[in-house]
């Protein structure tokens, strides 16, 4: 979910619970994870480092502890500092912290039910964790995260006065994707995997075959699509394409795609995500394919 989803249900919840003297830690925790975008500033150039990006390491559960101390390190500097009055640290004492950790968990709670997933145990496995539920990011929800904050920005309402209205807007939203998950899981059930799409009646259905992904289209009402195949390997065995499975910039593709296939031309080896290079899946943008020199077989 995006950053001002993540801000505004942390600060309802701080409102809720009746914490709002903690609630701009419990904000500072929801989104200073989505702080890792940053990190594309040097890890773009070193894809051995693919973990740092938006949606990687920070979003694991070590990562979480991590920034979290560093955010309220940083608060504890400034204080000291001058910028941030000390009474902002006296009135929460070492509940802060605490505010700031929750803050960052709810971050991950939020993001578990969405696509492309995120890596919980992250930096000992890359391996992605979803609910596959949500789509990512979801414009509609991100529009009324957008409109409510603008209203609270100009005076319209109160915090306490409009979050019935918004926590109504994201619970309906949250019921509609279960219940569309819900009617359509008995078609998805053969699938390996399930891809929701911006329409909530609307999903891709993700199959291994063994030699080829395939990959259906499901739209309530309307049921399968003929399943389209993208063959794995083309020019190329298995065998052949494991070795290049290790380098860095093949791993990096990999954590961001969905299926992978791979094609000798000529010299050169191509690693691409078909669904990403294609269009019909947007999220994430990034490294869609990249192409590796290929390497000579072994002497006999």
């Amino acid at each position: 979910m995006d950053s001002l989803t993540h801000a505004l249900v942390a600060a309802i919840l701080a409102y809720v619970l009746g914490f709002p003297h903690l609630l701009p830690f419990f904000v500072l925790g929801a989104v200073i994870i989505d702080a890792d975008i940053l990190f594309m500033l040097f890890s773009r150039h070193h894809p051995s480092l693919y973990l740092f990006i938006h949606g990687g390491i920070a979003h694991s559960l070590a990562g979480a502890v991590a920034i979290s101390v560093l955010a309220y390190a940083g608060i504890m500097l400034a204080t000291l500092a001058g910028p941030i009055s000390p009474a902002v640290i006296a009135g929460a004492g070492p509940a802060g912290f605490a505010a700031v950790l929750a803050g960052a968990a709810l971050h991950l709670a939020m993001d578990l039910p969405a696509t492309p997933g995120i890596p919980l145990l992250a930096p000992f496995s890359d391996r992605k964790f979803s609910l596959f539920v949500l789509p990512g990011p979801s414009i509609l929800l991100m529009a009324a995260s957008l409109f409510f904050a603008i209203w609270l920005v100009l005076g319209v309402v109160t915090l306490a006065e409009g979050m019935a209205v918004y926590i109504a807007i994201f619970c309906a939203f949250l019921i509609v994707r279960a219940i569309a998950f819900g009617i359509s899981r008995p078609a998805l059930r053969g699938a390996m995997r399930a891809i929701p799409q911006p329409d909530p009646r609307w999903w891709l259905a993700i199959s291994d075959r063994g030699d080829a992904w395939t990959v259906q289209e499901y739209r309530m009402g309307a049921g399968c699509s003929e399943a389209v195949a993208y063959p794995k390997y083309r020019n190329l065995s298995a065998a052949e394409a494991a070795p290049y499975l290790a380098l860095p910039e093949v791993r990096r593709l990999q954590y961001h795609s969905y299926i992978v296939t791979a094609e000798k031309e000529g010299g050169t080896v191509l690693f691409s995500d078909p669904l990403r290079v294609s269009g019909r899946v947007f999220y994430p943008p990034h490294y869609r394919q990249v192409r590796v020199a290929a390497r000579e077989p072994a002497a006999t």
